[in-house]
């Protein structure tokens, strides 16, 4: 079993990035603890706090995130089967809003590797690019590729709640997103995550601490858009890789990781099916786990005004 350490640092988020209510550090009962689940930092552990207001969840200690992203699991992750049939859920949301291959498109956070990037390019929309400002610059983190601005479309995944500063990162998108133009946002919806329960991964990998600095609820998240000028035009009560098909759902997800070490990190390793196949817990979820999601998963489409 790993011994885990509660990481503390001098510089902390006490203050609400919504509606600026200002948690007591003293008050012991605001804060919940949660670990850290990327298998290079397992033994670590910090504390998020709910801000009574807005319900906005934030993590409570400012860390060095260059150090952490150092080994994040998802640079590891080539574009699979698997991958294919959840991105087909993602560009149908997008083509849901006329999304077609005469459009541009930003995949703004893509990952070091932009594997919706490639998905969409080789299904011929060729007016598709990916920015990560983690990635290489002989790859995508190369900054040239914002300068193709205007895009038509934004797609911006699970990546808000990595960002300390929301309107500082949509503002600079509203630069890049076209008039009349759709930017789709996901992110974990923090109305569903329960942070009394930091024991279950269907928790704590919402959570994903301490990568998620501030996740929203459906209400927050569609206020910064609107102070960007945008108007919310539709909402998913869950996320693209939450689907009814066996064995593509967000519990069976956790589960599978439950099976191994809660890390995401299986994810970019090679399938254990057979190990999974023989869980009673996993072949369950596996059938039912969409009907039976948290729904701690959401995406909100906004366009902009011409």
């Amino acid at each position: 079993m790993v011994q885990q350490q509660l990481v503390s640092t001098t510089k902390q988020r006490l203050e609400c990035s919504i509606c600026n209510y200002r948690v007591d550090p003293n008050d012991k009962s605001a804060f919940s603890t949660f670990p850290c689940s990327v298998r290079a930092f397992i033994g670590e552990k910090f504390q998020v706090w709910r801000c009574p207001d807005c319900k906005t969840i934030h993590c409570l200690d400012v860390v060095d995130l260059d150090h952490y992203y150092t080994q994040y699991p998802t640079a590891k992750a080539v574009l699979t089967w698997s991958y294919r049939f959840l991105y087909g859920n993602l560009c149908r949301q997008l083509t849901k809003h006329g999304f077609s291959k005469t459009h541009s498109l930003l995949d703004y956070g893509c990952g070091a590797n932009g594997l919706f990037v490639q998905y969409l390019q080789e299904r011929g929309f060729a007016n598709s690019y990916g920015y990560d400002p983690y990635g290489s610059e002989d790859g995508f983190g190369d900054p040239t590729t914002l300068q193709r601005r205007p895009f038509d479309y934004i797609s911006l995944q699970d990546v808000i709640e990595h960002v300390e500063d929301p309107n500082d990162l949509l503002s600079k998108l509203n630069n890049m997103l076209s008039p009349g133009g759709y930017i789709l946002i996901s992110t974990p919806n923090a109305a569903n995550i329960d942070l009394k329960r930091p024991d279950l991964p269907d928790h704590f990998n919402c959570m994903h601490i301490p990568y998620h600095l501030h996740v929203y609820t459906r209400e927050t998240l569609e206020s910064l858009g609107r102070c960007q000028g945008w108007e919310p035009v539709d909402f998913f009560d869950r996320k693209y890789d939450d689907t009814p098909w066996f064995g593509f759902n967000n519990r069976v997800y956790n589960v599978y990781m439950s099976l191994f070490d809660n890390s995401p990190d299986v994810f970019v390793e090679p399938l254990k099916l057979g190990k999974a196949l023989s869980s009673y817990k996993f072949l369950f979820y596996a059938i039912f786990g969409y009907w039976l999601s948290f729904h701690s998963g959401m995406s909100i489409m906004f366009r902009k005004s011409i």
